[in-house]
This record gives C-alpha cells, sequence and structure tokens, in this order.
C-alpha cells in the first residue's frame, strides 16, 4: 500500500432486502460506570512491533463481557495498540482511527497512520482498536467466498450452504446477537477508561463514520472532535441507494473524460461501449491467461457480465483505478481482454474483513431500512445489478444482533466535526455529508475533488491533522485542494495509471 492512499475499506454492498432472521430482545445498554481515577494505565501495555512500524510501540489486551448487559458469561480479548506521541509534551486526548468495511481491523492501519500523521503525532496518541469480532478480538472468520469468479458464490444453493455453514462455526465461539455497533462502542469507551484518556478524537472512513456517530449519542461529552471520511449517516439507505449512486459515479468518469479532448478522442463512445460490453460477456463469458500478479507463472481468469460490473464498482472506489478505466473498458470491447484480465488477476487476495463480523453488521444494521422489491428494482441497468442477491440470501441464513430502540435516528451533537467528501464517491456520495451536516450543529463539510471513496493523500491527511489539532473547523486551510489536478486517464496499454 502507498503511504499517499489509504485502503479505507468497505465490502461492495451486500444484500438489499428485510430479512426474518432468529433475534430475541435484549434488556437494556450497559449503565453508565464510573470513571478510573489517576493517570494513563501505562502498566496495562507492553513495549511491541507491529507491522509497517519502525519503532517500538505498546500493545495490551483488555476483556470485555460479549453479553455486556448480563456482565457474565463468555469474554472477549480486546486487541489494544497505541502509537506513542513522538513529543514529550502529549496531549490528554488521542486519535482513535475507527475502520471501514464492517468492519477492517483497525491495528492493520497501524503502519499508514505511523507514517501519514507526523504533525499529529508529535503531541497525541493513536489509539487502534479491533472492534469486537475483527483482528485480534475474537475473530469472526470462515473459509466463504464472495468472489464474482467463485462458483459457489455463483450457485444459490451451494453459497446459503456455505454460509449456514460459516454461521454454525461461529456460534461455537460466539453469540452473533452481541457483534452490533452499539456493543462496540461501549468496548471502545472501556478502553478508553482503562487508558485514562478523558475525551477522545476521531478519524472515522466509512462504515467508521458511523461508529463514530454512534459512540457521540452513547457517551456524549467524550468526544473532543471528529473527522468523517466517506459519510454514512446511521439513517441513510446505504444498500438501497448504492446501485444509483455507483451509476452516477461512473456517468461522471465518463463525463469527465469527454471533457478531455484527448481522452474524448481515443473512446469518444463509452458509455455505449460498456454496456454492449456487459450484455456480450453476459451472452459469451470468457477465459484469458494472464500472468500472475506475484510473478508466479500464469493464471487463467474468466470474466462473464457479472465479473465485469464487480470490477467496474471497485475501481470506482479510486482515483488511480478510475484513470485506467476508460482504456480497460474500449480495449476489452474492441476486443482484447488481456489488459482487463490482468487488473482482474491484480484485484485478488483477503479483504481482511472476517465475513462474520460482516454479516452481523451489515444484516442486523443495514438491510432492514428498506424494502427488497424496491432494491432489486433500483439495480436494474446499473453497475450494481445483481450484486446484492447473494448478498441479500446470505443475511436469510444469518442472525439479527441487537439494537436499541430508535437506533437508526439521526444522531444530534454540537461536537466538532469535519465531514470530508469525495466529489466521486460511488460508495457514500457527497449528498450522505450534507444529510448527517443537519443534524450536526458544529460540522463543516468539505469536497474532495477528484477523489473518490477510497482516496487518501498528503492535502487529504493534513487536513486531518490541523482540524484535531485546533479542534474546530474555524480558520481550517482547505487550499491545498484548490491544487488538486485533473484526472489523467491512461490512453494506451503501456501507460501506468495516472498517465504518464
Amino acid at each position: 500500500m502507498s503511504d499517499r492512499r489509504l485502503v479505507v475499506v468497505l465490502l461492495l454492498p451486500f444484500a438489499l432486502a428485510p430479512i426474518a432472521c432468529a433475534s430475541r430482545p435484549r434488556p437494556a445498554p450497559t449503565a453508565p460506570r464510573a470513571e478510573a481515577a489517576g493517570p494513563r494505565a501505562a502498566d496495562g501495555l507492553k513495549p511491541c512491533r507491529v507491522p509497517g512500524v519502525d519503532e517500538e510501540v505498546r500493545c495490551g489486551r483488555y476483556e470485555v463481557y460479549e453479553d455486556r448487559a448480563a456482565g457474565r458469561g463468555r469474554k472477549i480479548s480486546l486487541n489494544v495498540v497505541v502509537l506513542p506521541a513522538t513529543s514529550v509534551e502529549v496531549a490528554p486526548d488521542p486519535l482513535v482511527f475507527l475502520a471501514g468495511g464492517g468492519v477492517a481491523p483497525a491495528t492493520s492501519y497501524a503502519g499508514f497512520l505511523a507514517r501519514a500523521l507526523p504533525i499529529l503525532r508529535q503531541h497525541r496518541d493513536v489509539l487502534l482498536v479491533d472492534q469486537r469480532g475483527t483482528g485480534g478480538s475474537n475473530p469472526l472468520d470462515c473459509e466463504l467466498s464472495t468472489e464474482a469468479a467463485d462458483p459457489v458464490y455463483r450457485d444459490e444453493a451451494r453459497f446459503r450452504a456455505a454460509v449456514g455453514q460459516c454461521r454454525s462455526e461461529l456460534e461455537s465461539k460466539a453469540d452473533l446477537h452481541y457483534y452490533t455497533t452499539p456493543f462496540a462502542v461501549d468496548d471502545l469507551d472501556d478502553v478508553r477508561a482503562w487508558l485514562g484518556y478523558p475525551r477522545l478524537n476521531f478519524y472515522g472512513a466509512s462504515y467508521g463514520t458511523t461508529v463514530a456517530m454512534v459512540y457521540v449519542r452513547q457517551h456524549p461529552g467524550r468526544v473532543r472532535a471528529a473527522v468523517l471520511q466517506g459519510v454514512l449517516p446511521i439513517d441513510a439507505p446505504l444498500w438501497l441507494e448504492y446501485p444509483r449512486s455507483s451509476q452516477q459515479a461512473l456517468d461522471a468518469v465518463f463525463a469527465a473524460c469527454a471533457r478531455q479532448a484527448d481522452c474524448h478522442a481515443a473512446f469518444p463512445n463509452l458509455a455505449a461501449e460498456y454496456d454492449a460490453l456487459v450484455k456480450r460477456l453476459d451472452g459469451e463469458p470468457v477465459r484469458v491467461r494472464v500472468a500472475r500478479a506475484d510473478g508466479a507463472g500464469e493464471t487463467e481468469v474468466p470474466i462473464d457480465g457479472e465479473i465485469l460490473r464487480r470490477f467496474v464498482v471497485r475501481a470506482l472506489t479510486s482515483a488511480e483505478r478510475i484513470q485506467d478505466l476508460p482504456l480497460l473498458l474500449h480495449v476489452a470491447f474492441g476486443g482484447d481482454y488481456r489488459p482487463l484480465a490482468s487488473h482482474l488477476a491484480a484485484f485478488g487476495g483477503s479483504s481482511g474483513i472476517p465475513k462474520g463480523i460482516y454479516f452481523s453488521i451489515v444484516c442486523s444494521e443495514e438491510m432492514t431500512k428498506f424494502d427488497p422489491a424496491a432494491a432489486l428494482a433500483e439495480a436494474v441497468g446499473t453497475p450494481a445489478d445483481l450484486l446484492g442477491a447473494r448478498d441479500r440470501q446470505a443475511c436469510e441464513e444469518w442472525v439479527r444482533g441487537w439494537l436499541p430502540e430508535g437506533y437508526r435516528a439521526p444522531v444530534r451533537s454540537d461536537v466538532p466535526v469535519l465531514l470530508l467528501a469525495g466529489a466521486l464517491d460511488d460508495v457514500t456520495p457527497p449528498r450522505y455529508a450534507d444529510q448527517l451536516a443537519r443534524s450536526l450543529s458544529n460540522a463543516r463539510r468539505v469536497i474532495l475533488p477528484n477523489r473518490s471513496h477510497n482516496d487518501v493523500d498528503p492535502c487529504v491527511t493534513s487536513l486531518v491533522e490541523a482540524f484535531v489539532a485546533a479542534g474546530s473547523a474555524e480558520g481550517l486551510d482547505t487550499r491545498c485542494l484548490e491544487e488538486t489536478p485533473d484526472l489523467k486517464f491512461a490512453l494506451r496499454v503501456d501507460q501506468p495509471a495516472g498517465g504518464g
């Protein structure tokens, strides 16, 4: 991963349907707990080394009850990493990174955060806690592929059976009712108190923006400031609107190409070529041999209409990938599938998000927001067409976790919040930042030009550092955004991403 880009993982939207899974009444959330007195509990952390970080950091584990309300039974050992401030003058409130994806392990971003935020780290610790069910905190993982090319994933009966097997395996080590966001933010507040931090600052990405707002609601007064990038309001029906958002983003990419004379000259009919290519591959799939991404020989890559659609929606999450997209579609339309197949081969690999925690959050918190028929209708003809079918079926096999009454009501707060929205974001478009801003009395929205869902660069991290240092958006200098270059589309197969 480049130091100039952070992959804020959000698996492409899962099922688009309300579900009728097993559920049971839950007691009220745990009552507020008395705070421990005294300095930060340094003796609870030990010197350690973590991947991607050159210097010694501090690591530890903190146990919480899986069923927080009962206060008994199985415990979860939370994985905690602190990147200590690099100067002797240390502010009492650290920065907490809240990962996306529903949910990626926060500690896996230690290397990026250690390098990307040098000014902030001079005077603030960076606190990373793997959310329950992920990373080193009782990960809810199993062998289950959600790749479009996987034969089990493509066969409904086999996929349902695989999801059921995953659930059975995980229920031997976890009660899946207790892995929703409200439990996770109470875990985080326990860690805050254990380490003696009076308040926290948040940098939340995608799903992490929802976590930040749930924490603000459940623990008012414990947040000094929050930066939210790729904003997902708790009341936004992302899984319903994602097809429309992805189509709008693809249209914006085609329009950006059309505005540039060289790109328009090279690819004058992109939209029509894309539509024709999808239809062709739906009827006549191909298989292409290309070099493996790791250099170890060759691999055969299948391509059909669904695989192409899935590639497009993944490419739309990054400006670097967007700049290759017109060329790849045009060349494939012309009958040369090798460049597209090479990119598909490079897209492989695990997201790092345990399937069980993803299902537990998405099936409980997202898929009950809308009508399934409306969701399927929204998807027709978009890059996300058919994307949600297997995911909806997965949630029909999963457990619905507990949520408090009124969970989906907009979060209202006067905490200083900086809302960062990528102008090309196909997952959480700028209108979501506008939606959240309406319930936050001290929020500022900033549009990130020519950036999508996963784009983080030195300009963006400088805004994060400046806002957290000040604890306010007043006087925030955003001039670096005015220097954002235009997208530089690749025009030749031998041309690297970003032009040349």
